[in-house]
């Protein structure tokens, strides 16, 4: 079975829960509905920093997951592992996102210096649809909202929304580059529920809208993770992630983000 670009774009949005966009982003999702003096976008940022946990004492990790992709045509389920070290800005991350699905072993990850990718054991170079979807979902995470003093972003609250009985306060993060992403984050909790971006696959084409979705929280080594995600693109649900297994500052080396060290020996045909 041969896993087509196009498919591994739509695979990659998200996972690497997670883990930056080039041009033509702008924040997505709920509307505007509060009125009067707006809270402060720092201080509800602030305390979901604390909520989640101080990130500087996470120098790397490794998040293994089951996933889920659906499209028209099928359901594929499948595991992934993605292995990171945190440098001070998010950008300069060494990355790492494996994917097994059925007759299909896919890599892809950055090493400080290039992106690149393993296809069923043999190493190449990704194409722009790989490498944009793997370099969005780091840019627009959760956890980029957590950094973003960091990464020099800035805050700015849009309103107010209700889920249900829950109150969600909505702040847009712009980044350096004027790429945006909105969060909706419980006034109660501080834990971030959703968050929206949109992307365009190429100046040319129509913006691709993106709304995930977290829950089931956690609290890990002294971090709040959340265990189920759900990603929906232009309104449909295309990705579901259950974490499995979640370690942080673990025996983890730059080279262990290298193409070379990421190739693995075909199995043995049955009977051999």
């Amino acid at each position: 079975m041969v896993l087509k670009k196009s498919s591994l774009s739509m695979k990659i949005v998200l996972i690497a829960a997670l883990f930056a966009l080039p041009v033509g982003i702008s924040a997505v999702g709920s509307e505007k509905v509060s009125a009067g003096k707006d809270p402060n976008a720092e201080e509800i940022v602030t305390k979901s920093i604390i909520i989640y946990g101080l990130f500087s004492v996470q120098k790397n990790g490794i998040l293994r997951s089951l996933v889920k992709f659906i499209s028209p045509e099928a359901t594929r389920e499948g595991k992934s592992a993605v292995k990171f070290i945190r440098k001070e800005k998010m950008n300069d991350d060494l990355r790492l996102l494996e994917l097994e699905l059925p007759e299909t072993n896919y890599t892809i990850g950055y090493d400080g210096q290039d992106i690149w990718s393993v296809f069923n054991g043999e190493i190449r170079k990704p194409g722009p649809q790989e490498v944009a979807p793997f370099k969005s979902s780091h840019a627009h995470g959760y956890e980029a909202l957590l950094r973003y003093k960091q990464n020099n972003a800035k805050l700015e609250y849009v309103g107010s929304t209700k889920l249900g009985t829950l109150d969600l306060d909505i702040i847009d993060m712009i980044a350096e580059d004027g790429s945006r992403t909105r969060y909706e984050i419980s006034r109660r909790s501080f834990r971030i529920i959703y968050l929206n971006y949109e992307e365009k696959p190429d100046p040319n084409s129509e913006p691709v809208k993106y709304r995930i979705y977290f829950k089931d929280f956690r609290v890990i080594q002294n971090s709040l993770i959340p265990y189920s995600t759900m990603v929906f693109q232009n309104g449909k649900l295309i990705e579901e992630r259950t974490v499995v297994e979640a370690v942080f500052n673990v025996q983890l080396e730059e080279k262990d983000f290298k193409a070379e060290n990421n190739v693995k020996a075909p199995e043995p045909a049955p009977g051999l």
